[in-house]
């Protein structure tokens, strides 16, 4: 093996040792654990645990609410962040104001709580609603911020050149900046999502595991029935869980990548 190649490979090696260790082996004992019909000796159940879990209301309503309101929540916070990436001009005072309101991400969660819990209509009497405007605030700010600083990186030549054509702003927005932003835009809602599961420390922090039903979510599934040492449902769940996520955002980065090519 030449030299530079080991030198490549032990660049790589800590990373492959990292996602080895913390993601792929757990995820595969997880996938072993979900088909275990009892805890500590492996005896193989095929998939009965995850017939029951569909059997579940507890587990379907998790399972609903948390990838209808994911869908419904990115899908406003992208589409906000692509109307304030259209209103806002590719100014320093703009980039300025959208990196400070980006600092808000990094707020603590218990700050954040304490602010929402001066309005108890809404987290109490709206919980879907103050649930989106915490997700609103937080993230908002991050996702503009990166927007802009897309749209501020694309060739000015082009938005000329559809202007002198006779379009208008909305149009070549559209047309031509939108495309532009695609990648950005399929990058932001993978980083959407996560930050959508993150949400789960406010949610506790207000409601504790137990939320109202609107919000009960598939985290409340999982530590639920982690206090309850019911692992083979908690290990069946997660499976059903990453596999629909991935099948989520394969979709989304496959449709991306159909319309960055037409």
């Amino acid at each position: 093996m030449k030299p530079a190649s080991v030198k490549r490979l032990g660049f790589l090696l800590p990373s492959l040792v990292g996602t080895l260790g913390f993601f792929l082996v757990p995820l595969c004992y997880c996938l072993i654990f979900s088909m275990s019909a009892t805890f500590g000796r492996f005896t193989f159940a095929g998939v009965q645990n995850f017939v029951s879990l569909f059997g579940s209301h507890t587990f379907l309503l998790a399972l609903k609410n948390t990838f209808l309101l994911m869908f419904v929540y990115i899908a406003a916070l992208l589409l906000l962040s692509l109307a304030v990436d259209y209103l806002l001009d590719n100014t320093k005072a703009v980039m300025g104001m959208l990196t400070v309101s980006a600092v808000v991400m990094f707020l603590p969660s218990a700050l954040v709580v304490s602010c929402i819990s001066a309005f108890p209509v809404l987290y109490e009497g709206m919980p879907r609603l103050g649930f989106f405007l915490m997700f609103l605030w937080k993230h908002l700010g991050i996702n503009c911020l990166i927007l802009k600083t897309a749209s501020a990186q694309m060739d000015p030549g082009w938005l000329e050149a559809a202007q002198l054509d006779g379009a208008g702003k909305f149009r070549a927005f559209c047309q031509i900046e939108f495309f532009h932003l695609l990648p950005h835009l399929k990058f932001l809602f993978i980083f959407d999502t996560i930050c959508f599961f993150k949400m789960f420390r406010e949610s506790y922090l207000l409601y504790g595991l137990y939320p109202p039903e609107p919000v009960y979510m598939i985290q409340n599934f999982f530590f639920n029935n982690f206090q309850n040492a019911n692992y083979q449902r908690l290990s069946s769940g997660a499976v059903i869980t990453v596999a629909l996520l991935f099948a989520v955002n394969l979709l989304v980065y496959k449709a991306g990548e159909k319309h960055e090519l037409l």
